[in-house]
């Protein structure tokens, strides 16, 4: 048997050979062409390859991690390169397929995720359109688990996903549900389907991810220098166990850990039980019935635009001093002003981004813009003004749509698409058909025209959801 060129019990061994491709690609290391010759009869994925002919295992899909002596798995996971020459996710990070018929059955500690991915080899390359997997380049490579604020939140995301299994409602599961730890589909058609243990209905197979901007934050912190840090103490608190360690607790790097300044600054500010959803409600609880001026002036806040307003007041009661709230980063969390009248009545309908005319017309639902945006999570700040017109802070809350709702819109894209595709421009749908959204106008003026898929040009358009289903859902 051939001797490995690392120690397959140690993942800094596993880590520093792996760093070894560091800005190079798998043809750069590799001394025979036989990984070559599959890649061009399509056999193998970059992930496969790099097991096969650099780690020298082969690929498998067992419960446990690829490295099962050392207790971490295996990460392959493209880049992107911006105009601005700024490294970026170039998708979500997605990891086990939920067997719904048996992870219900069992604790998180336990779980198919946490058995596998409790420690990470990260190893991001570049995406490169021309280029075949053997091509592409390396960029960063890190060892990663997750740190015990995420992880905390990510138990709490999990045990979201085994209630809704347990429920019977896998059919239904949202990646706007949670905050990190999402239930994703792969690709936009021919998605296969499951069993789902208390219900007849099958369910799509979806797996267990990380969204884009959680990753992005990764790749800033892995830019930044960010070094883990033994936390086998926080561990313990998190899953109630002497017995629970930091997966790196008996290795002896240790460092500061990330540069940003999150809402959730050490476990030990939960009160007991406490999810991260109802910390944030606690907090703002305390200035329910403020005027704005008065929060301003209590935050010690200088005034602005509205929507820069609340988020300034979301920073300041949280005591997030960065520019972007980390958590709300890494969950793709929206937030949004909802202003009410002194009645409780609500004008306003809530606008998404412009249509691209040309995008839409190639696009799947479950692929498209629309879709990712209803999907996320969002905190909504509302404002009721007063009998004297002033705005005066009423509650906040978390809110994803529920899958009956999206599969409304769903109807409401479908149509939407068709007239555009149709060049018929003329008559989409209303406010005043009484659906939970309608499309109309988003442009700076009359004359704002986008080119279409036909070559014509017509006025920018936009999504809403309608004011009377904000209403309801508040």
């Amino acid at each position: 048997m051939k001797e490995l060129p690392y120690d397959k019990y140690n993942p800094y061994s596993i880590e520093e050979y792996a760093k070894k491709l560091l800005n190079k690609s798998l043809r750069d290391l590799l001394q025979n062409d036989e990984a070559l010759d599959l890649v061009i009869k399509g056999k193998g994925t970059l992930g496969q390859l790099i097991e096969e002919f650099y780690f020298f295992y082969k690929p498998n899909s067992h419960a446990g991690p690829d490295f099962p002596d050392a207790g971490l798995e295996l990460k392959t996971t493209p880049l992107l390169n911006d105009k601005t020459k700024v490294f970026k996710a170039k998708e979500r990070l997605v990891f086990n397929i939920i067997n719904y018929e048996e992870e219900y059955k069992r604790q998180f500690v336990d779980s198919s995720f946490w058995k596998k991915n409790q420690l990470i080899l990260l190893m991001f390359y570049l995406h490169e359109h021309e280029s075949i997997d053997i091509d592409l380049i390396f960029k960063l490579i890190r060892l990663f688990r997750f740190p015990a604020v995420d992880l905390k939140i990510i138990k709490d995301d999990w045990e979201i996903i085994k209630a809704k299994i347990k429920s019977g409602l896998a059919h239904e599961l949202s990646e706007g549900d949670t905050f990190y730890l999402g239930a994703c589909t792969k690709g936009a058609n021919n998605i296969p389907t499951r069993k789902q243990p208390f219900s007849s209905i099958l369910a799509r197979q979806r797996a267990y991810s990380l969204k884009p901007k959680y990753v992005n934050i990764i790749i800033q912190k892995t830019l930044a220098g960010d070094v883990l840090v033994d936390e086998t103490e926080e561990y313990r608190r998190i899953f109630g166990s002497t017995h629970i360690a930091d997966p790196l607790a008996k290795y002896s790097k240790i460092g500061r850990y990330g540069t940003l300044s999150p809402i959730i600054k050490s476990i030990d500010d939960y009160r007991e039980d406490e999810t991260f959803e109802q910390y944030v409600i606690r907090h703002f609880e305390p200035y329910y019935g403020l005027q704005e001026d008065e929060l301003l002036t209590k935050l010690d806040l200088k005034d602005s635009n509205a929507k820069q307003k609340a988020f300034n007041i979301a920073k300041a009661i949280l005591k997030v001093n960065g520019k972007q709230i980390e958590e709300f980063e890494k969950a793709e969390v929206e937030l949004k002003t909802i202003r009410l009248e002194s009645s409780g009545g609500l004008k306003e309908s809530m606008s998404f981004p412009q249509i691209k005319f040309k995008q839409i017309v190639k696009e799947e639902w479950e692929e498209s813009e629309l879709f990712e945006r209803l999907s996320r999570k969002f905190f909504f700040v509302i404002f009721r003004k007063s009998k004297s017109g002033r705005p005066i802070l009423e509650k906040v809350q978390f809110w994803n749509m529920p899958w009956n709702d999206l599969e409304k819109m769903h109807k409401i894209w479908l149509k939407t698409k068709a007239k555009i595709q149709a060049g018929d421009f003329t008559d989409f749908i209303k406010i005043s058909d009484n659906l939970i959204g309608h499309v109309r106008p988003k442009g700076t003026n009359a004359n704002d025209l986008m080119e279409t898929e036909l070559g014509t040009y017509e006025k920018k358009k936009a999504f809403w959801l309608s004011a009377s289903y904000i209403k309801s859902i508040i």
